[in-house]
């Protein structure tokens, strides 16, 4: 029989918290892209853990359970079946049973279980039993997108108890520390583990530890940052000089996803925005596209409600249209043209009707406008609709075929994260390939006037009507782009 050296398939950075080292109630690995914190923490330890002791059993958290799917999931289920990726013959295929549809994975020998869930309904976390031992184990990937620190309470109140003699508890974040003003900064990592960038620039990773201090529902905490030089596995050549480019280009992007640190250090959403990445209209129209989109938010506001003014006028609620392209070379996002009404400071309101009207004519204004453009509005138009909006979207279709335009369709808008939205057109910012025209002026203010929410959130939920449809329009054609690949991969 083969034998598999741990040691060697983790790699380094991981020893002083891995589970055999250290019994901490609570571990939070926090790092940048890239780090193996998947693959080591989630993937090979979590296996580790069942083969370890026939009486822990482990559960995966997700705020979303779906997710596990195509990540905790997939991982696990390509470990098993291959856990050194240098010797293929090595396999633990005969040791577990893996259920596709209810994403549940069982050790043979044993009974023990893998089980994977989501947040949404904390209350049916708390009623989990394990057929075969104890539910010893807790890990949550993507922590960053539990919101709510009392849902958390609930689930964490329940893993606690008497255990046998050998066995302990233990809960275990992992995260992208996308933003500091989020509760795990707050309740873990504030006074003990702190960004330190100039020792984050020369080490691998920072790391505290006491496993005597009390905390929440037990004993002991561990907190880790990683950088990227934690992955002695990645492409260094290649990753290592990208990296450097990300630092001379985007600083506040390269202390988060080059050195795990805390984002988020201004309010400004955008903090890359320049007057740079604005073009005239002709600069923009004289681009090849690749391809094309157009996206609304609907927005309908009945015009009550107080605007708040600041240094800009920001906008409560409006109706707003973006046409967004892809350039042939696949480098570039271009922000082309838009359409925006807001109903605010009107005595006479524009009703749906009239707006769906005006949608339509722009639409056909744009065809007459780009008539002679090799690309922009030829073949099939597709239109992303806000896809909270059934009605607006009907209505659009049958005044489309109303005044003949029948090359025109009319589909709901895909939804990408919006922390992932918000980073991936940061960095293309940064490297100059995010470009609006001046055609697109409330989109511009949009961009420079948008902030963070007061409860840490990426995006605050206000005066971003032509943000949100130029999202509309370039999220079904990103996939294009060459950076996407690089960023989906990271």
């Amino acid at each position: 029989m083969k034998k598999i050296s741990i040691y060697n398939l983790i790699g380094k950075g991981y020893e002083n918290g891995w589970f055999t080292n250290c019994h901490c109630r609570y571990r939070i690995f926090a790092g940048a892209r890239s780090t193996k914190k998947s693959y080591d923490i989630l993937g090979l330890e979590v296996l580790m853990k069942i083969l370890s002791d026939e009486r822990r059993n482990v559960l995966i958290l997700r705020q979303i359970g779906g997710s596990h799917r195509y990540s905790t999931f997939s991982t696990l289920c390509l470990l098993i079946h291959s856990p050194n990726f240098n010797d293929y013959s090595i396999t633990l295929d005969d040791y577990f049973d893996i259920n596709q549809s209810t994403m549940t994975i069982k050790y043979k020998p044993t009974g023990q279980l893998i089980l994977f869930d989501g947040m949404l309904n904390p209350t049916k976390i708390t009623s989990t039993r394990m057929p075969r031992g104890f539910l010893t184990d807790v890990y949550v990937e993507e922590a960053f997108e539990l919101k709510s620190f009392e849902d958390w309470r609930k689930v964490d109140g329940t893993i606690r108890g008497k255990l046998p003699q050998g066995l302990f508890h233990q809960i275990t974040f992992c995260l992208n520390p996308w933003n500091k003003n989020h509760w795990i900064y707050e309740h873990f990592f504030k006074g003990r583990l702190e960004d330190d960038l100039n020792y984050l620039i020369e080490n691998d990773y920072q790391d505290w530890k006491d496993e005597d201090l009390i905390i929440d529902y037990g004993k002991g905490l561990y907190l880790h940052k990683s950088t990227y030089r934690i992955n002695e596995f990645r492409d260094k050549e290649v990753y290592d000089a990208a990296m450097e480019e990300l630092r001379r280009v985007a600083p506040e992007i390269y202390k988060v996803e080059a050195l795990g640190m805390w984002g988020n250090s201004t309010d400004a959403t955008y903090p890359e925005f320049s007057n740079a990445i604005v073009k005239s209209p002709q600069e923009i129209n004289n681009m090849l596209y690749n391809c094309y989109a157009i996206g609304i938010d609907t927005g309908l506001s009945n015009g009550e409600g107080k605007i708040k003014y600041g240094k800009d006028v920001r906008i409560r609620s409006a109706t707003t249209m973006q046409l967004v392209g892809v350039t042939s070379d696949f480098e570039n996002v271009c922000c082309i043209n838009e359409f925006f009404h807001s109903n605010e400071q009107l005595l006479i309101k524009r009703t749906e009707p009239q707006l769906m009207d005006d949608i339509i004519k722009k639409i056909i204004e744009w065809i007459e406008l780009y008539k002679y453009h090799p690309n922009l509005m030829k073949g099939t138009i597709l239109v992303y609709v806000d896809n909270a909006d059934i009605g607006f979207r009907q209505g659009l279709e049958l005044k489309a075929k109303e005044y003949g335009l029948f090359n025109v369709k009319f589909q709901p808008s895909t939804k990408i994260r919006l922390q992932t939205r918000v980073d991936f057109i940061r960095l293309i910012m940064a490297y100059g390939n995010f470009l609006i025209s001046q055609n697109c002026p409330n989109l511009i203010r949009e961009i420079k006037n948008s902030r963070r929410g007061e409860k840490g959130e990426v995006r605050e939920d206000f005066d971003d009507h032509a943000i949100n449809a130029n999202e509309y329009g370039w999220q079904p054609i990103i996939n294009r782009v060459r950076k996407w690949k690089d960023f989906k991969e990271r």
